[in-house]
């Protein structure tokens, strides 16, 4: 899912892994696939992803569904 006009296509992110928890942007894996949004808290037990791009709706999710892998802390790409 895209994170325009926070993230490109091509850019690079760097992940804090030891920084999971509050707000801010997230690495998080659901199912097999990895993805990049928001996290935001929710009704108690689940959390919402938010992504930047209004293209795509947040998802609200069972907190046990979803795996925060860590905090996007930089991001570098092309100009």
């Amino acid at each position: 899912d895209s994170m325009e006009p926070l993230l490109r296509s091509g850019d690079e992110i760097l992940v804090d892994r030891a920084k999971r928890g509050g707000e801010g942007v997230f690495v998080v894996r659901i199912g097999d696939a990895l993805h990049v949004k928001k996290v935001q808290a929710s009704a108690p037990g689940r959390i919402a992803l938010v992504s930047e791009n209004k293209a795509y709706a947040p998802l609200e999710l069972p907190r046990d569904e979803v795996e925060v892998i860590g905090r996007v802390v930089w991001k570098g790409g092309r100009v």
